[in-house]
């Protein structure tokens, strides 16, 4: 099997960025923090009346029931 040769420097640099893109996309977040991370405007829906309505609605435009809950067994049933 043919192996590419990468210049140690090359691979440092590689190993390097790999390191810092890991060790940025983590956070700890404080518990008195996450009262601003619970905001509202984070929510997937923003307006919990308008989502009623419109699951309420579904069904009948798509001629289907059913589906848009998530309950059922722990095997993706």
């Amino acid at each position: 099997m043919n192996r590419i040769a990468v210049p140690p420097r090359i691979a440092a640099v590689l190993a390097v960025l790999t390191l810092l893109t890991v060790l940025t996309g983590c956070a700890r977040v404080h518990q008195k923090d996450r009262e601003f991370l619970s905001d509202p405007i984070m929510q997937r829906t923003p307006d919990p009346q308008g989502a009623g309505m419109e699951s309420h609605n579904l069904p009948r435009r798509e001629g289907s029931a059913g589906g848009s809950s998530g309950s059922g067994g722990g095997c993706g049933c």
